[in-house]
């Protein structure tokens, strides 16, 4: 389940975007709330310093790095805790967009299922 939800906060921004302008930028310092099919919540972070954390439903902190592949690919890496298994390798997300404060949008999850996800001002 951590993975599935790591992709889907990694999903957040499905589209199209160079990374001329950056394009998780939006992102620095707000908050991303993750709904998942079966209503769980959770809480994430991208931060400027190519660091991300999510907070999971059963008070679980996740966090780990992101590096760009090329220009629309983002890949984030789960550091702490340590991944367990090679189902814990880097989830790697095709066709990142920006977003802004207030957006409101869905995404399909490594698990077939959509996601609702917005984008809120403040942590």
């Amino acid at each position: 389940m951590k993975r599935v939800l790591l992709a889907a906060a990694a999903l957040l921004v499905a589209g199209g975007s160079a990374l001329a302008a950056d394009t998780y930028a939006n992102f620095y310092g707000n908050t991303i709330t993750i709904t998942t099919s079966d209503g769980s919540k959770v809480t994430a972070y991208v931060n400027a310093d190519m660091t991300w954390e999510q907070h999971m439903p059963d008070g679980t902190t996740l966090k780990g790095t992101y590096a760009w592949k090329d220009a629309t690919t983002a890949c984030f890496t789960q550091t702490d805790p340590a991944p367990k298994s090679a189902q814990d390798a880097p989830a790697c997300l095709p066709n990142q967009a920006p977003h802004n404060v207030g957006d409101n949008w869905s995404v399909i999850g490594n698990d077939g299922k959509s996601a609702a996800l917005s984008l809120t001002a403040g942590r």
